[in-house]
């Protein structure tokens, strides 16, 4: 399935979503990346962004003050 994820993501289908965003400018490695991963991967990928906006909103609460 990963290479078959690749290759949509490289030479999508004309006139598909996937080639409307590439044409609009939206990058796809990220979303090609995002989804070679098992949603557990996925899901432990999100939790650490979380973390680390956590960590510099406290960060810039404590600057104010």
């Amino acid at each position: 399935m990963r290479s078959e994820l690749q290759r949509l993501f490289a030479d999508p289908p004309p006139g598909s979503a996937i080639a409307r965003a590439r044409d609009y400018g939206i990058d796809l490695t990220q979303l090609a990346r995002n989804l070679s991963l098992s949603p557990e991967q996925r899901f432990a990928k999100a939790d650490q962004a979380l973390d680390m906006a956590r960590e510099l909103r406290s960060m810039r609460e404590q600057a104010k003050h």
